[in-house]
């Protein structure tokens, strides 16, 4: 194990550490209350899942490691109860500068089982503070950048997207593109680095599976109206559970396999220095 998970992060030469979280503490101990806040219920009513505040769903394992779990709590009757957790980043001003760029890293393992959908993205800091707003109405406004979503019955794939109203070649009102680890292996097999290379001026996002591009996309793929990616934003990760049967996600849930967790073996989000090669 990587004594300081943080450091296999560093890209070349053209960055700053802006913010970061290495996870180092006891096991057990929850997330950096400075840093992260933890949600619970059913946020946005994104899977069938009840997200947790305690330490069977979320917790430092004390090897510089956050773990999250997805479990299932059989019942006598009906589905049972499924619960897992979601987590957000306290600050919530990540911004490129006009004519910079940010940078935002984060290396992750994966909670395997179908129907478990484990996600890593931004959204717009008015999202959190709609007050009486319909949730929906304040997301399509806010915008979403997903930096991971990597869905449980496609073991080795992981998607990259933009959300906004007027993007729709997927759903979700969403743009973007999958990709496969190189090897065909799946992503909950060992920890992959996920980055996002966010641009302001002229406008660009770009992401990378283990430092591998495999998808830009510009205001020219989004309509300049649909480009709401100039504002600032709080990180979210969370891992979601597909309704079973469900429209939304694919793939049914197996509680014979949960508990399923997720590892995240750092993440950081880095401010471009000017220098020429930072990429």
């Amino acid at each position: 194990m990587n004594e300081n998970p943080a450091a296999s992060l560093a890209p070349a030469t053209g960055w700053r550490v802006l913010w970061q979280d290495d996870f180092q503490g006891p096991q057990g101990a929850p997330p950096d209350p400075e840093r992260w806040m933890v949600v619970t219920g059913q946020p946005f009513g994104a899977g069938v899942e009840f997200h947790a505040d305690d330490p069977e769903h979320i917790a430092l394992d004390g090897e510089g490691r956050l773990r999250m779990t997805a479990t299932h709590e059989a019942a006598e009757e009906g589905e049972g109860v499924y619960r897992a957790a979601w987590l957000e980043t306290r600050r919530e001003d990540f911004v490129p500068a006009p004519g910079g760029a940010l940078r935002i890293e984060a290396r992750v393992r994966t909670a395997p089982g179908p129907g478990l959908d484990c996600a890593l993205w931004a959204w717009g800091t008015q999202l959190r503070h709609r007050g009486d707003e319909d949730p929906v109405q304040a997301w399509y406004r806010a915008g979403e950048i997903d930096i991971l979503e990597a869905l449980g019955s496609e073991p080795n794939t992981v998607w990259g997207a933009l959300h906004s109203p007027e993007c729709h070649q997927i759903p979700s009102l969403g743009i973007g593109k999958p990709t496969t680890t190189e090897d065909g292996s799946p992503l909950s097999a060992d920890f992959h680095t996920y980055t996002v290379v966010w641009r302001r001026e002229p406008d660009e996002i770009t992401w990378y599976l283990d430092g591998r591009e495999y998808l830009r996309l510009t205001p020219e793929d989004t309509t300049p109206k649909g480009w709401l990616f100039d504002q600032p934003v709080y990180l979210c990760l969370a891992i979601i559970i597909a309704s079973p049967g469900g429209p939304v996600l694919p793939g049914d849930p197996d509680p014979a396999l949960m508990p399923s967790s997720l590892l995240l073996d750092g993440i950081t989000v880095y401010e471009a220095t000017g220098e020429e090669d930072a990429r």
